[in-house]
């Protein structure tokens, strides 16, 4: 993880106090952030918190019923078009025709953009790391090119603002690696800010510089990825478990108050143990094998500092902390 980096605060997209509705539910509730040119930002939360919908209000793809949006000092409804002029983004899947090749996508997009030259698509190709592979038919491309394409699309006319929505959802982890360090480089070295939403914590931490966390519609915090790990007070740890039951391993920890399964496959399961308890973990092994259950390994979960921050300011049930 890189040290926190300096901003020159060039604002890039400014959200006051927006709103919105879906009948009678709130579902976006007096937001308020900034986001900055060369930083790779991170908008976090659980499915459904309103990150899409945000995301849709920033592109005009849905209308802002309270507050303001601007990108690059542009308001979204007033300056619709000059505020688009600086985006590029894809929300949800990037839209391709699959019978044509990647190249023959870019070219055919790069007619609704003026000035996008036959240099800028060759440019914007060897960013995304397609050189290799942009004569083939989309229909041969795997979901992880996909993204990149998609990323490649959204560069073309040189956007000072990246917007991604869940940009990682499918991808093998080798997809998202790859798409992690190519977002990481167009911020940084070409001062354009990128922001991302996503629910996956540990990615995050990997790939953004700062992060907001939404909650039902509220921001509950905007801060540096290296400030929150730091400053949230979980110290207790999060462990794996690998057991012969685990569905009823995870029934028996869920009676110790200091401890929350998190994670529950077969045969596994993940726990977190809240601030100053990492004593009743003998006490939890005890009980597990009195109960008959088979305790094979027990292993504390390494990189999932994010994670653990986030559960602990949302206690992992949506409520802010």
């Amino acid at each position: 993880m890189e040290k926190e980096r300096n901003y020159d605060k060039t604002v890039a997209i400014k959200i006051e106090h927006v709103s919105k509705w879906f009948g009678k539910r709130k579902v976006v509730d007096d937001l308020c952030l900034e986001t900055y040119a060369g930083e790779v930002f991170g908008f976090l939360g659980p499915n459904g918190a309103g990150k899409t919908t945000t995301i849709k209000m920033a592109v005009g793809l849905i209308r802002i019923d309270e507050g303001h949006i601007t990108i690059c000092g542009a308001d979204v409804e007033k300056k619709f078009e000059k505020a688009m002029a600086n985006v590029g983004g894809i929300v949800e899947n990037p839209e391709m025709y699959k019978y044509m090749t990647g190249m023959q996508n870019l070219r055919q997009y790069a007619r609704m953009r003026k000035g996008v030259t036959e240099e800028r698509i060759r440019e914007v190709v060897e960013l995304v790391g397609l050189t290799n592979r942009i004569h083939e038919k989309i229909s041969r491309y795997s979901l992880g090119m996909r993204q990149r394409l998609g990323v490649a699309q959204a560069l073309l006319h040189h956007p000072k603002v990246l917007i991604l929505d869940e940009p990682t959802n499918g991808l093998d982890p080798a997809g998202i690696r790859g798409l992690r360090d190519i977002l990481r480089s167009i911020a940084h070295k070409e001062q354009i800010c990128v922001m991302v939403s996503s629910h996956l914590m540990s990615e995050m931490q990997l790939m953004c510089d700062r992060v907001g966390i939404i909650v039902n519609g509220k921001l509950v915090q905007v801060t540096s990825v290296e400030a929150l790990v730091q400053d949230t007070s979980v110290t207790g740890g999060r462990y794996r478990y690998h057991v012969s039951d685990s569905e009823k391993a995870g029934q028996i920890i869920s009676g110790f108050q200091a401890a929350s399964v998190i994670e529950t496959d077969p045969g596994h399961l993940e726990i977190l143990l809240e601030a100053g308890n990492e004593s009743i973990l003998p006490e939890i092994n005890r009980k597990l094998i009195l109960n008959g259950i088979e305790l094979y390994t027990v292993a504390p979960v390494e990189g999932q500092k994010l994670e653990d921050a986030f559960i602990e300011l949302t206690k992992g049930d949506g409520q802010i902390a």
